[in-house]
């Protein structure tokens, strides 16, 4: 039957098994730092149930607590090598982000000021030539101009978009 550690005693317990403790956790887990963060973990652990007043076998739960964790460990890194690049972007959100959403409406209302601004033949021309995708040739035809003329009025309407940042 063991003795109950007393949270005074966690300090005791770490002087003697820190240093045979992390080679255990080292010879499990090859990367250092990797066996540094389960290390830690454990403490940490080991501090919680102790203050607590329910650990009885502190060497005992200790290498238990590290023993789960590196097995968490290997478990996580598996889950993270089964996922392929297929897999990651199924489960990706394609939603753009609420900064992106903010960014693009501010670039819209921009771009509207600027559609609004133009000449209305000029907006005419460059909203059939980009929203209706007409062809220079058949906006002419609808507006009774030349295609060189919506030519022209295309030109200027693109010329002021420059002024859009990302457009």
């Amino acid at each position: 039957m063991s003795t109950p550690v007393e949270p005074t005693d966690v300090a005791q317990l770490c002087a003697a098994h820190y240093r045979p403790l992390h080679a255990h956790v080292r010879r499990k887990l090859p990367q250092r730092s990797d066996a540094d963060d389960v290390v830690q973990e454990t403490w940490l652990r080991v501090v919680k149930v102790a203050t607590s007043g329910l650990l009885s076998n502190g060497r005992a739960y200790l290498y238990r607590v590290a023993h789960n964790l590196i097995a968490d460990h290997y478990r996580q890194r598996r889950r993270e090598e089964v996922l392929d690049d297929t897999q990651l972007n199924a489960i990706a959100d394609p939603a753009p982000l609420p900064e992106q959403r903010l960014l693009d409406a501010e670039q819209l209302r921009h771009l509207d000021a600027i559609i609004a601004a133009l000449p209305p033949r000029s907006r005419q021309v460059f909203l059939l030539a980009r929203v209706e995708q007409l062809a220079l040739a058949e906006i002419g035809r609808q507006l009774g101009i030349s295609r060189q003329t919506a030519h022209g009025h295309l030109l200027r309407a693109l010329v002021a978009l420059q002024r859009v940042p990302g457009a």
